[in-house]
């Protein structure tokens, strides 16, 4: 792997962790995008280790310890952390639909100007 590819990986990396951090601050809690990035980093790979190991109640296990996470790390109550994932898959869904969105008038631009 080159330098460029891993570069390029962190800011992917960066970039995809942006929705966690705005769903904290929306939230009151204690961040910065450095600590988001790792809390991000690190609840992967916890999260992955414990649905790989507990298959039936791993999802289930996975959530809870997720949400758990984002309650010590970020200092957020229960409520706080739940609603940090939640707004989290809305920034992101949001985010996804204005791109869709801009995507199909771009290429319906483009399409009208062929014909």
């Amino acid at each position: 792997m080159n330098i460029v590819s891993f570069v390029i990986r962190i800011i992917i990396f960066v970039i995809s962790s942006l929705p966690l951090y705005f769903a904290v601050k929306i939230l009151k809690g204690k961040t910065s995008l450095l600590k988001t990035v790792i809390v991000n980093f690190i609840s992967g790979i916890v999260i992955s280790a414990v649905y790989s190991r507990f298959r039936f109640f791993g999802g289930l296990l996975s959530f809870f310890l997720l949400i758990w996470i984002y309650r010590e790390v970020f200092r957020l109550k229960w409520y706080k952390a739940f609603f940090a994932w939640l707004l989290q898959g809305i920034i992101v869904a949001v985010f996804y639909t204005l791109l869709l969105l801009f995507g199909l008038l771009f290429g319906l631009s483009l399409f009208a100007g062929v014909f």
